[in-house]
Order: structure tokens, then C-alpha cells, then sequence
């Protein structure tokens, strides 16, 4: 079992399904990319660089995505909680695989560009 497998499993099964179809659907899109455990939580590295990292909380799941995707998404879907550089999806909402497809393409533009 990976660092990331441990990390997963220690939640509930519906976090657990939430944060593989993150990994998932980063592994689709990012082409090269190293997953590891950085700053403990689960992440996708690009040449060295971290390009999404996310995490699982009490009540919401962090994807932390960079001051331009989080400023390009909280324009688009208001309806999450934004930091400069991160984004929440609260446990309570309906998981959005869609958003997640877009940043991770949004994230690979702009760690390739």
C-alpha cells in the first residue's frame, strides 16, 4: 500500500470515493506526474514542482491550486468557500467530478505554460 492509499483509507467511504476520483482524474490529465506525500497531504508533482495538492477535513475537501486557478474558479463556481490559493468543497455538497476535471486541466496548462 502506497503513502497515498494509507492516507485515503483513514477516512470515511465517501471521502475516501472523493479523494480517489481527485487522484484519479489527476493521473488522467497530468502526463509525468510523481504523487506523493508533501506537507502531509496527498500531491502531484511536475518536474520537481508541486501542481495540485489535496486533502480531506472534518467537513470539506482542500484542493490547494495556486492564486490563478483559485481566482479563475471563484469566478466561475461562487458557491465554494476560496482562499487566494485554495479551494473547499464542503462534505455536504454533491462532489463536483466535473470542476475537478477542469482545474486539473487548468493546472496542467498553467505548469506547463
Amino acid at each position: 500500500m502506497s503513502d497515498i492509499d494509507t492516507y485515503i483509507t483513514q477516512f470515511d467511504l465517501e471521502t475516501q470515493r472523493r479523494l480517489r476520483a481527485i487522484r484519479s482524474t489527476g493521473f488522467d490529465i497530468f502526463q509525468n506526474a510523481e504523487e506523493k506525500i508533501y506537507h502531509t497531504i496527498p500531491t502531484f508533482m511536475i518536474n520537481g514542482k508541486d501542481i495540485l495538492n489535496y486533502g480531506a477535513y472534518k467537513h470539506h475537501i482542500t484542493l490547494y491550486v495556486g492564486y490563478d486557478v483559485a481566482y479563475l474558479l471563484k469566478n466561475k463556481y461562487p458557491q465554494y468557500q476560496y482562499t487566494k490559493t485554495t479551494i473547499k468543497i464542503p462534505n455536504s455538497d454533491i462532489f463536483p467530478d466535473y470542476i475537478i476535471q477542469e482545474l486539473c486541466e487548468l493546472l496542467n496548462y498553467f505548469g506547463n505554460h
